[in-house]
């Protein structure tokens, strides 16, 4: 197997197996670059990115540049002589001219089956929209969003029992496992094929506004919000002015109007049928079971839920 100098380019821990790969491939890691550190929470404390933790761990060669395109930027990668830059959930954007830099291109693993959901959050919109399939894509980038050549696919079944973090774990692993055949088969090399955009759709940005549920909508619907939204930024409902959210629940076979608490279990009427929450989390509380929550939250039977 040919031996690469690679740079990589990563911040969600979506990324961090198929950085994990390439550490112990034999490749040659020129360096990590993420997104600068924020400061975050209440107390303002300095947060850095998983991959930023994991590069410090594993003493791998970290840069975080708040932009790419100064010259003295494009002229510091260029100089690393590089082969590959592989991009997963990095969150900053490639200029054309770093596109253009290394020997065989840019790669960036995509946690969609291209085209069908390009954009921020593909993982997100193909839980809520029910799909039943989804999986991870390999494409050679080029200036467009997500619009560059497939090189690999793999696919997985979505469970609609899981939660965004199981399903974003399952797809990592997958995408790495893609990359280290791309690498050994020297995959880059064969004929790519492009997309076909007529089959595009857009998978947008989570808003604050759509995790506030809507009891309105079907039941299911909103159980996909809830898996999709767990750990976060969770779904949630307001009861004596404090957001509760739902971090796990089911669908009930029970009609009753939308947001009405219908039993003593806590089933909650929604546009078709009902769901009932088995893990909640009170704003500034642990999240807690539906036996805990109910025991502390006294929520009556006939209540409408915001």
């Amino acid at each position: 197997m040919t031996n690469f100098r690679i740079l990589f380019m990563g911040t969600a821990p979506f990324s961090i197996p198929t950085l994990q790969k390439i550490i112990t491939s034999g490749h040659e890691l020129k360096g990590v670059y993420t997104s600068p550190s924020k400061k975050a929470n209440r107390g303002m404390k300095i947060s850095k990115s998983p991959v930023a933790l994991y590069a410090e761990e594993n003493n791998l060669k970290l840069y975080s540049p708040k932009g790419l395109r100064s010259s003295e930027e494009i002229k510091f990668i260029k100089d690393m002589n590089l082969d590959f830059i592989i991009v997963i959930a990095y969150g900053l954007i490639l200029p054309e001219e770093i596109l253009n830099l290394p020997k065989f291109g840019c790669y960036n693993l995509h946690a969609s089956v291209l085209p069908r959901w390009r954009g921020a959050a593909p993982i997100q919109r193909s839980m809520i929209e029910g799909d039943e399939m989804t999986g991870v894509t390999i494409m050679k980038m080029n200036k467009g969003l997500d619009t560059g050549d497939i090189v690999l696919q793999d696919k997985i079944k979505i469970n609609i029992s899981e939660s965004y973090t199981e399903l974003e774990t399952r797809l990592s692993l997958m995408g790495a496992d893609l990359f280290e055949k791309f690498f050994k088969d020297s995959l880059f090399k064969n004929i790519m094929q492009k997309q076909d955009d007529t089959l595009s759709c857009y998978a947008e940005k989570i808003s604050k506004q759509e995790t506030k549920i809507d009891w309105k909508e079907d039941a299911l619907k909103i159980v996909r919000r809830i898996n999709a939204y767990n750990p976060n930024p969770g779904a949630w409902f307001m009861w004596k002015n404090k957001r509760v959210k739902i971090l796990k629940a089911m669908e009930v076979d029970v009609d009753a109007e939308p947001g009405k608490v219908v039993d003593d279990d806590l089933t909650i009427g929604c546009g078709n049928k009902s769901i009932r929450p088995l893990i909640l989390k009170v704003e500034g509380k642990q999240s807690c079971g539906i036996e805990e929550f109910i025991l502390g939250n006294k929520i009556s039977v006939g209540s409408i839920l915001e």
